[in-house]
């Protein structure tokens, strides 16, 4: 995780929403993660977005930012 891109949050008015926001966060995370090595499985490049900008992760673990599948 990016913690440069975390802001900082002073109080919350609710410890069950919050608790309820990092368990939805690592469930999200797990299945990206799920989803990514199933790609790479398969031959299928993933992507993501890094500081705005959409990157592609090739089954080989290059990281490009010319989209894979041809415009």
């Amino acid at each position: 995780m990016n913690k440069k891109n975390l802001k900082i949050v002073e109080s919350f008015d609710d410890i069950k929403i919050y608790q309820e926001s990092i368990k939805m966060n690592k469930i999200g995370a797990q299945a990206m993660q799920e989803e990514k090595e199933k790609n790479k499985k398969l031959g299928i490049p993933s992507s993501f977005i890094q500081n705005g900008q959409i990157l592609y992760e090739l089954p080989d673990g290059t990281i490009t930012t010319e989209q894979p599948w041809g415009k």
